[in-house]
C-alpha cells in the first residue's frame, strides 16, 4: 500500500503523525512524504556588513578602527529555489526520522506555485493508494470563499484522502 503524505512545513500539518506511524506498520505500507515550497520570487538581499578591525589591539599602540564594507549577499531565483529545496528535503528529513524504523519511506520536496496541482500530479506518478493530508477545518463558507488545498485534492478524486484535524482525530 503506498501512502502519500503531505506536510506544509508548519507543526499543524504534523497532526497526522500519529497515523502514519499506524499506517506505517501494515503489510507491505511505502510512505511518501511530500511537501511542496512556493517559488521563491526574484532576488533577495541582505544589508551590507561591516567588518570592524582595531588596529591598535594588533599593533600594541593607539588603537584605529578600520571600517570595511562588504557587498551584500544575493542569490539568483534558481539559487533561491535550491536554498527552499534543501530546506524542504531537510524538514522531511526529520519527519521521516520521527516514523518507525524498518519502513519504507520516500522523500519528495518541490517548489512550485500550484501545490494543489503538485499533490494531485505526485500522487498519480506515485501511483499512491491513500493520501493523508492535515486540513485547516475551515467553515464550508470560508471554503466557498477561499479554497482549499484539501478540498480540492478530494475532489480530483486521484486517491482516497484520509482528513486528520487538528486535534487528531480522522
Amino acid at each position: 500500500m503506498k501512502i502519500l503524505a503531505t506536510f506544509d512545513g508548519t507543526p499543524f500539518s504534523e497532526a497526522t503523525l500519529p497515523i502514519l506511524q499506524r499506517m506505517a506498520a501494515l503489510p507491505d505500507a511505502e510512505l511518501v512524504l511530500l511537501s511542496v515550497a512556493h517559488v521563491p520570487g526574484g532576488r533577495r538581499t541582505s544589508a551590507p556588513r561591516r567588518t570592524v578591525i582595531a588596529a591598535g589591539e594588533i599593533l600594541g599602540s593607539t588603537p584605529v578602527v578600520i571600517e570595511r564594507e562588504q557587498a551584500p549577499a544575493a542569490e539568483t531565483k534558481d539559487q533561491a529555489i535550491e536554498r527552499k529545496l534543501a530546506e524542504v528535503q531537510d524538514y522531511l528529513s526529520g519527519i521521516a526520522a520521527r516514523l518507525p524504523a524498518g519502513h519504507k519511506v520516500h522523500i519528495d520536496a518541490h517548489c512550485d506555485e500550484d501545490v494543489t496541482g503538485t499533490i494531485i500530479e505526485c500522487a498519480r506518478a506515485e501511483g499512491a493508494d491513500v493520501i493523508v493530508m492535515a486540513t485547516h477545518s475551515r467553515t464550508p463558507v470560508g471554503q466557498l470563499l477561499f479554497g482549499s488545498t484539501t478540498e480540492a485534492v478530494i475532489r480530483s478524486g486521484v486517491a482516497p484522502v484520509l482528513v486528520v484535524h487538528p486535534t487528531g482525530k480522522a
